[in-house]
């Protein structure tokens, strides 16, 4: 029998339960919420601390898009003369460098051959000509340079009003999870129809993994400033309709309503509810919420 109530004992802490609660009083009217843990409850529960204090906030805007080629990266060779196409060493999707030869073109008037080469360094994207035809002042191949791409963006009315030239941003490839620095060159002055202004991002690609075409999201950074105080996102939890993280006094741990600010997605402004150096739960303060709940829950009967 002792073995059997032993077994039971061990299942409940593994499970969170408040039989490991110091007390479980009912609140009054006027009391905050609180739960009270044993030390082994609230090491079972992997619960983390941190302490209330400042925090830089980085403001976003989020905003999606797709990767588009840098205008700037792309030639067109051609001819310098009419001439009969020859030779042609390169076609789509070769890479070349500067100063290799695309084509040997002869010249129709002097029967001089002369090379058609690259001026940058880049990929063929596009071959307008093939062996045996006689061109003149079109262009022959279109040449892309990868290093660098933008990133074509749909900005409503609420990015827009926030959103500057040079603001730093960061784009993620929505597939493979990888993120990259950039900055936004570009914000149109004027909106369609849809209310859906376009806004650029011009980001570094010497991998070449950013490809024209690939759907990405971009946050941009419109402003950072010091709060004063600050607690981690993944603390905040809703009671009564109402943000509250859980402070921490020895085994008590008591919600505490805030009133919050700006938020950057991982950190939030305190404007009031909260005093520096205070200690409250972080991680799995869903728990605490929980037994809150359950506590008045049992209470209402």
């Amino acid at each position: 029998m002792k073995l059997k109530q032993s077994v039971i004992a061990m299942l409940s802490v593994a499970v969170f339960s408040m039989s490991a609660v110091a007390s479980q009083e009912q609140h009054s009217e006027h009391e905050a919420p609180h739960t009270n843990l044993s030390d082994v409850a609230i090491k079972n529960a992997e619960i983390t601390i941190a302490k209330a204090g400042s925090q830089e906030i980085n403001v976003k805007q989020t905003m999606f898009g797709v990767i588009a080629p840098n205008n700037n990266n792309i030639v067109h060779v051609g001819a310098k003369y009419k001439g009969l196409v020859t030779s042609l060493p390169v076609n789509i999707g070769d890479v070349v460098k500067s100063g290799q030869t695309l084509a040997v073109v002869e010249n129709v008037t002097t029967g001089t051959a002369f090379a058609v080469k690259s001026p940058i360094n880049g990929e063929i994207t596009e071959r307008y000509t093939n062996i045996g035809e006689v061109v003149e002042q079109k262009p022959l191949f279109e040449i892309l340079d990868p290093s660098s791409v933008w990133v074509e963006l749909s900005a409503f009315p609420e990015n827009i009003e926030s959103l500057r030239e040079n603001q730093t941003a960061f784009v993620y490839d929505l597939h493979h999870h990888k993120t990259v620095e950039g900055v936004v060159s570009y914000i149109s002055p004027k909106m369609s129809g849809g209310h859906i202004a376009r806004a650029r991002v011009q980001l570094p690609n010497e991998s070449g993994h950013w490809r024209p075409g690939m759907h990405v999201k971009a946050d941009a950074v419109t402003d950072i400033f010091t709060a004063s105080l600050a607690v981690d996102n993944d603390a905040i939890q809703r009671l009564e309709d109402k943000p509250v993280v859980f402070v921490q006094e020895g085994n008590r741990f008591e919600a505490r309503s805030l009133k919050l600010g700006r938020t950057d997605g991982e950190f939030t402004e305190v404007l009031s509810g909260l005093e520096g150096g205070e200690r409250y739960v972080v991680k799995n303060s869903y728990l605490i919420k929980a037994d809150i709940l359950k506590q008045g829950a049992g209470h209402s009967h």
